[in-house]
């Protein structure tokens, strides 16, 4: 069967990839608009809806994801911006962990992120000098230890610390030794009391030589080492849970409390590679949504070669690419069957079979069924040569209209049958002027092969 399409479908069609193609570069230039303007939440509502549209009829356009991908990462900093400045400091450290783990170091990031934990732990020491202020002591060292887990040695924080003392120290012994109990049950500030008492004993004894005053340095510079390996293990809890972004700004924080802890600056490291890894993870699905299997699995692979923690997930992404690599040239083979390329569609299928030995869906029975009709249509076709040359008009039309029914596309049969209908109708109605015959159309004389063309 011949695969036909009137004009007026193939003008609609037609248009409706002009259309397509033109919405989309609309959507480019009204999203770069935005951009030249600083506009980057409407910049990124134009693209992302463009994008999710293209991405649910399954296949993404390369320019639209590619900018998608650089108007995303400037959305998210300038709304990490906005939320620092409308004193959303956590929501604004959550989006920047987001654009870390797309783009590892992206331009800016980090001044907003420390801006943001400035700004928090600022607000965490006026309202810890608001408890002060009230006499609720253990409340407000909450607070100033609080701010000091975001910035280790935060100047304000220490300034209050040191107000509190100042405070218990008009207090009796008495009220100071229930203060330090209420300290004890708050788990996380467990070197509270140690590092109060060192505290103490530096502040009375001047004299930087008294045995008493380095043994008090030495136990709060311990209290610190405590400080340091409980981050350490919240990071390590973070990074069971794949929160790499999270495990990260721990790790750093327990280093700032202990300098010498080369755990921390080991994982550090390691954090910061997992989380280029996983960006490079998010460049490889936008190129497998692009249907750049190449470019997504070199990605893949150089993600897998760096990280250590993620390898099961981009193992799995890698199995998916190879999938849909598969799935992708067996739709270009029956694209061709369709059309009835049926010998290129052949040796696509034959092609498949050989990369994917296991099978994708029914490649193996479609062979088969193209070999019959390919290898059929060449031997119609061989003998309706030779029963032309013997004069048997009829067979040799016979032949020509069964090779054209098992693989139409190949050549055109209709001047070969009609060319035989003619001289079997001129032999039909009886003697005439003789008529030099035509050569049929793909003889060996007429320099045919007698072989499909691929």
């Amino acid at each position: 069967m011949i695969f036909v399409r009137s004009i007026s479908t193939a003008s609609f069609v037609l248009g409706l990839l002009l259309l397509a193609g033109c919405s989309a570069n609309s959507v480019i230039e009204r999203s770069q608009a935005f951009v030249s303007v600083g506009d980057y939440k409407h910049a990124y509502e134009e693209i992302s809806a463009e994008y999710n549209r293209q991405m649910e009829g399954g296949e993404v356009e390369e320019e639209i994801a590619s900018v998608y991908a650089a108007i995303q990462l400037d959305y998210l900093r300038d709304r990490a911006q906005m939320l620092i400045f409308t004193e959303h400091e956590d929501d604004a450290l959550a989006v920047l962990d987001r654009l870390d783990s797309i783009q590892l170091n992206y331009a800016g990031t980090q001044d907003l992120r420390d801006a943001a934990t400035l700004k928090k732990a600022g607000r965490i020491v006026d309202d810890a000098h608001a408890k002060l202020s009230r006499k609720e002591f253990v409340g407000a060292m909450e607070g100033f230890l609080a701010s000091q887990e975001l910035i280790p040695g935060f100047a304000p924080a220490q300034a209050g610390i040191e107000n509190v003392r100042v405070e218990l120290e008009r207090m009796s012994a008495r009220a100071q030794q229930q203060f330090l109990q209420a300290v004890r049950k708050v788990p996380e500030f467990r070197h509270v009391e140690v590092a109060w008492h060192a505290a103490a004993v530096i502040h009375n004894t001047p004299d930087a030589t008294d045995e008493q005053r380095h043994n008090a340095e030495e136990i709060g510079k311990h209290a610190k080492r405590e400080s340091a390996q409980l981050k350490f293990e919240e990071g390590r809890a973070c990074e069971a849970d794949n929160q790499f972004g999270a495990a990260l700004l721990l790790y750093k924080v327990a280093l700032l409390f202990d300098p010498e802890l080369s755990e921390a600056e080991v994982a550090i490291t390691e954090m910061e590679t997992e989380l280029s890894a996983l960006g490079l993870l998010e460049k490889a699905q936008v190129a497998m949504r692009t249907e750049d299997f190449v470019g997504a699995n070199d990605l893949l692979k150089q993600a897998y070669e760096m990280s250590k923690l993620s390898r099961a997930e981009i193992s799995d992404l890698m199995m998916q690419v190879n999938q849909l690599k598969a799935e992708s040239l067996y739709q270009d083979a029956r694209d061709l069957e369709v059309m009835g390329k049926k010998a290129e569609a052949l040796d696509s299928f034959q092609a498949l079979v050989t990369m994917y030995p296991a099978g994708v869906e029914d490649e193996a029975a479609r062979i088969i069924g193209l070999k019959v009709d390919v290898e059929s249509a060449l031997s119609e076709w061989a003998l309706a040569q030779s029963a032309e040359k013997a004069g048997d008009l009829q067979a040799a039309l016979d032949h020509y209209l069964t090779a054209e029914r098992f693989y139409a596309e190949w050549q055109d049969w209709a001047a070969d049958i009609a060319r035989l209908r003619q001289a079997i109708a001129a032999k039909d109605a009886g003697p005439s002027e003789p008529v030099e015959s035509e050569e049929p159309v793909g003889t060996e004389e007429s320099g045919g092969t007698g072989q499909i063309p691929r």
